[in-house]
């Protein structure tokens, strides 16, 4: 079926019964929401081109979250709605992570797209506007009751000719290949191998993708001979580990007596959580690097991926609540708490404190220091306090280069860091 819009049959909030008046002030304050929720992902810098803005502005994203608030409807944070079963419920995707898929996937008039993650329609129908009357746009959903909803939505908005599929999503959908682009909307750990021959010889695969420990990234992969290169990669906002698309289960530890600090640990982490618990109530101890860095999110991101390939443990995300932060069980550079390093008993974690300098657009720059809880907390974060050191000597001004590959390919290709999984090998190299 093709992705052709027609004109949509936008319902309000006003009752049937309402005055003419009342009914258009309604609709004109959905535009203005609509219209501030777009303003902010422009002014956020994860909304770059005409085509995606213009998206945005264009579908109306309260009617693919049944049940929410306008206010709700348009915040850019994820929006919660329930389902046709009172046992399911949903999250529609992080709109920043929405709008950098868009971005990243580059979707031109006419395109077939393939669309995956477990959403109510909302990505679908963007990608319909943006292929145009000539494109192909076919989702696949795992809920079957997500499903019922993104089929009603759609109709209702006049996207109705979408292709909506109730299906696995590790298996894609082999009957309407092949795309021009597939995207999904969940993050996952392994690339199934059905995905990729779905893909056209110059197509692209846009996926948040957990490279190692808690670091995820935004990657458009497009083929380079027998395997994938990354074209885009760009920070992911955070997303919860799901199993839709393969097994990869997330453990939580407490790390203080009180729970209000928890780690996240993944099945490519040799942790045992159990040997964490209470880990902040023992002996402190603080490194600090004399690296400076600017307080923006790409040049920590950077460090973050390295350290995440570099360190033995990897790296995980350390939550804490306001009072954990407030009372300094921890002192951490983030409002939501700061990445960690785990190994046997012992925890390090990455912190920042302002320094005098600042640089040629007047930032602030930031002192790295490293804070090591347990026994062998001093000498953990001494190491992790070199691995630092050695990116910001021979790392930090060279581009990275990631590689994807089907773990049964005749000839594989190696790199600085390789991970093996499943389906799939994932090298990271600094080029």
């Amino acid at each position: 079926m093709t992705a052709r819009k027609t004109t949509p049959n936008v319902r309000t909030s006003a009752p049937t019964s309402a005055p003419d008046g009342e009914a258009t002030e309604t609709s004109q304050s959905i535009q203005r929401m609509r219209s501030a929720f777009a303003d902010q992902l422009c002014q956020h810098g994860i909304v770059r081109t005409p085509a995606v803005e213009g998206a945005l502005r264009t579908v109306p994203r309260h009617l693919f979250v049944p049940g929410a608030p306008l206010e709700q409807a348009y915040a850019t944070t994820p929006a919660h709605a329930a389902s046709g079963s009172a046992a399911t419920s949903f999250i529609t995707a992080e709109p920043a992570l929405t709008a950098l898929l868009l971005e990243q996937a580059q979707v031109q008039p006419g395109m077939r797209v393939l669309n995956i993650g477990a959403t109510t329609g909302y990505p679908a129908a963007l990608l319909a506007h943006l292929v145009g009357e000539h494109g192909h746009v076919t989702t696949v959903n795992t809920d079957a009751d997500l499903v019922r909803t993104a089929i009603a939505s759609l109709a209702e908005t006049g996207f109705s000719t979408i292709r909506v599929v109730s299906s696995q999503a590790a298996v894609g959908y082999p009957d309407g290949a092949p795309y021009d682009r597939l995207i999904t909307s969940d993050a996952t750990w392994d690339v199934p191998s059905a995905w990729l021959p779905q893909i056209a010889p110059n197509g692209r695969l846009v996926v948040p993708l957990r490279l190692r420990g808690s670091m995820y990234r935004v990657i458009a992969f497009e083929r380079t001979n027998d395997h994938w290169t990354a074209q885009y990669s760009d920070t992911a906002p955070f997303i919860p580990p799901q199993d839709r698309i393969t097994d990869d289960p997330l453990r939580l530890t407490a790390l203080n007596a009180t729970c209000t600090v928890a780690l996240d640990l993944h099945q490519d982490q040799k942790v045992d959580e159990a040997d964490l618990h209470g880990v902040l109530d023992r002996k402190r101890s603080e490194v600090w690097t004399g690296v400076r860095i600017p307080r923006d999110a790409k040049s920590i991101e950077l460090l973050h991926l390295y350290l995440a390939c570099a360190m033995e443990t990897s790296l995980s995300r350390m939550t804490a609540t306001t009072d954990a932060i407030t009372t300094a069980t921890i002192t951490p550079p983030f409002e939501w708490g700061a990445m960690a390093v785990p190994s046997a008993s012992d925890l390090a974690y990455i912190t920042l404190r302002p320094t005098d300098t600042t640089t040629a657009a007047s930032e602030v720059m930031y002192d790295i220091g490293v804070i090591g809880h347990g026994q062998g907390g001093f000498s953990l974060a001494g190491c992790v306090a070199d691995a630092i050191c050695l990116w910001a000597r021979e790392y930090r001004e060279r581009p990275v280069r990631i590689d994807l590959q089907r773990s049964d390919a005749c000839q594989q290709v190696e790199g600085q860091f390789v991970f093996d999984r499943p389906n799939s090998r994932l090298v990271i190299d600094w080029e």
